[in-house]
């Protein structure tokens, strides 16, 4: 009883101490906010009241904005199309760091009154020709999901920034190359099994179940298998040109979840959302591959003997539906193969 109640005090006085109190504490804009401004090259700044989005400053407004506007280095306007998603648009300047993360500042001149000033981090720097629609991807992913950017990873980030040149680009070339790119792309139509393991039983069906969108008999099988392939090579050739043009490194990252079906969300979720260091985006190489494809396959419908269409919007569903299987299948594949070598083969 006694070694319990020692160990139950000294784990309170341990759970006590600042560090470690400070290490359960979660990151926050404003307390990311502070971090930022401890590597000493911006204005000093007060904060005041957090909101959801924002904070806003209370002392230093006027030191950062002119920051913003002569430190071009540093500092990257936003124009007016860029200032739209945010109320009185015209009334605003916003700048944003040319790094990643960067801190967007956002002011507001009122007549007889003070300068009105906000502040929070994005993840992508400003907003060039090269990051905009990674811009888009992470606003459009902050809608759908209803919340908004990850502070602890914020923070990570922060970190990762401060051993690195400030004055690094906003959106670093992800290490994929052209030839990985190639070699993904091939991997899934042409030179593994899995692409025409799918292809000929889609098509095997057809020996059993006849169309007349494909023709008969033998005719209607190699029809259909013409097809299955010409729509894997548009599919995948859209989406590795999309994913190069784009910057996104659309390799599946398998879950760390020990649970079934958090492992089971996590392959769906990722055939519409892109797991980046900095956060996550909509993964637009593959909405444009599974769009694209739909349209070019239901204008040419290679293989089909009529000219009945499935129709771009349900072919590009069927499109979103074989980059989800991909997923579940790369997910579980080494558990499937581990069930079979241990209980059927019964190999270690």
């Amino acid at each position: 009883m006694y070694i319990r109640c020692s160990a139950a005090i000294a784990l309170g006085f341990v759970c006590g101490l600042p560090g470690h109190a400070q290490e359960l504490e979660p990151h926050t804009i404003k307390s990311n906010l502070q971090y930022r401004l401890t590597r000493g090259d911006l204005p000093d700044l007060s904060f005041g009241v957090e909101k959801p989005k924002t904070v806003e400053v209370i002392g230093g407004g006027e030191a950062l904005l002119k920051s913003c506007l002569s430190n071009t280095a540093t500092w990257s306007k936003d124009p007016l199309m860029f200032r739209l998603a945010h109320t009185h648009a015209t009334e605003i300047q916003s700048c944003r760091e040319n790094s990643s993360p960067s801190m967007h500042a956002i002011f507001r001149r009122v007549p007889n009154k003070p300068l009105q000033a906000w502040v929070h981090l994005d993840g992508h720097g400003a907003q060039t020709s090269g990051s905009r629609m990674v811009h888009l991807g992470e606003f459009l992913y902050h809608k759908i999901r209803l919340q908004n950017n990850d502070q602890d990873r914020m923070f990570e980030n922060l970190q990762r920034s401060f051993s690195s040149s400030l004055q690094a680009p906003a959106d670093p070339a992800i290490p994929f190359t052209g030839h990985e790119r190639f070699t993904l792309f091939t991997s899934k139509t042409l030179t593994r099994v899995q692409p025409y393991a799918s292809s000929i039983m889609s098509s095997a069906f057809q020996l059993f179940s006849p169309s007349e969108v494909w023709g008969r008999g033998i005719d209607g099988f190699t029809n259909h298998l013409t097809a299955s392939f010409t729509q894997r090579v548009v599919t995948y050739g859209l989406q590795s040109g999309a994913a190069a043009v784009l910057h996104e490194d659309l390799r599946y990252k398998p879950s760390l979840s020990g649970n079934i079906w958090k492992r089971a969300g996590h392959a769906l979720s990722s055939t519409v959302v892109l797991d980046t260091p900095r956060g996550n985006d909509i993964a637009f190489a593959n909405v444009v591959a599974a769009v694209g494809s739909g349209i070019v396959i239901n204008t040419t419908h290679p293989g089909r003997e009529t000219l009945t269409r499935p129709g771009a919007w349900n072919l590009a569903a069927l499109n979103l539906l074989g980059f989800a299987q991909g997923n579940l299948w790369t997910e579980f594949k080494p558990d499937l193969k581990h069930l079979v070598r241990s209980k059927f083969l019964h190999r270690k």
